[in-house]
């Protein structure tokens, strides 16, 4: 198990203008969770890499420069983020990937094969920066449980809210299956003494993702936790996964998923 301080908030940069924004997020992740920022690029040839490095080395020491009580970090790997995933669990305890939402269909590639959870930004806006307001679609699939664990550090390490907005089911399965994620979930955060609310919706397991999105700003929602798709079709890959639909919607809303296929990072505390 890592310790603490070697878990790191992963931040991807680009060197664009949203650069800067993707980075804001970051900061605010990392310090609520108190780990380390760590900024991470990609090359494709030397020429680019000797270019990509000093600009990673000047953005580093403005960074802990502005941030002297943040441990802030910089990595550099070749080609793309889909080709280390496994590499930024296992050998760089990354426990948070952050990206731009311009970014979404080369992050969610990458997403599937991840153990750890995503977060899509757009924009610095200081409302969407609080993570205050948690809102978490809740279905009938087992991943619903997992959502609640991240909303759970957020209830824990900033004292924010959860709002839980769970779907409504009419065959007798689904329903059953709903009910008992909602009474794990209630007793989970109950235990850890975090505020919730159980919120009802009027659309299916299907549906209370986009019934969610629509109604956040009804609700103060600063940031949508959900799980991505648990069976993905050749008709997902050829006209869009659900989950990159409601990414593109989301506006400056944040969101953040959690990979269903796979076994998820924890946090140390």
């Amino acid at each position: 198990m890592s310790n603490i301080s070697d878990q790191k908030v992963i931040v991807v940069c680009d060197f664009s203008e949203r650069m800067k924004d993707v980075i804001v997020h970051g900061v605010r992740l990392a310090d609520i969770l108190k780990k380390e920022l760590c900024l991470l690029t990609f090359w494709k040839d030397k020429a680019q890499k000797s270019q990509i490095q000093e600009k990673m080395i000047q953005t580093t020491r403005s960074l802990k420069s502005n941030l002297p009580n943040m441990p802030v970090s910089s990595l550099l790997l070749q080609n793309s983020l889909q080709d280390h995933m496994e590499k930024l669990a296992d050998e760089y305890n990354a426990v948070l990937v952050v990206l731009d939402q311009a970014d979404t269909k080369a992050g969610l590639k990458a997403f599937r094969e991840s153990t750890i959870a995503f977060l899509f930004v757009k924009g610095d806006s200081p409302r969407y920066l609080n993570y205050k307001n948690v809102l978490v679609p809740i279905d009938y699939r087992k991943a619903s449980k997992e959502t609640s664990l991240w909303a759970s550090y957020l209830g824990r390490f900033n004292k924010s809210q959860v709002h839980l907005v769970y779907a409504r089911e009419t065959g007798r399965d689904q329903a059953d299956r709903l009910k008992k994620n909602l009474r794990f979930i209630e007793k989970f955060l109950s235990g850890l003494f975090i505020r919730h609310y159980f919120v009802p919706g009027k659309s299916n397991s299907w549906g209370i993702f986009n019934e969610t999105l629509n109604h956040a700003t009804d609700w103060n929602g600063d940031v949508m936790i959900f799980a991505g798709s648990t069976n993905i079709s050749l008709l997902d890959r050829v006209i869009g996964l659900p989950e990159e639909k409601i990414i593109r919607k989301a506006g400056d809303l944040p969101i953040l998923i959690i990979n269903p296929r796979k076994d998820n990072c924890i946090l140390c505390d």
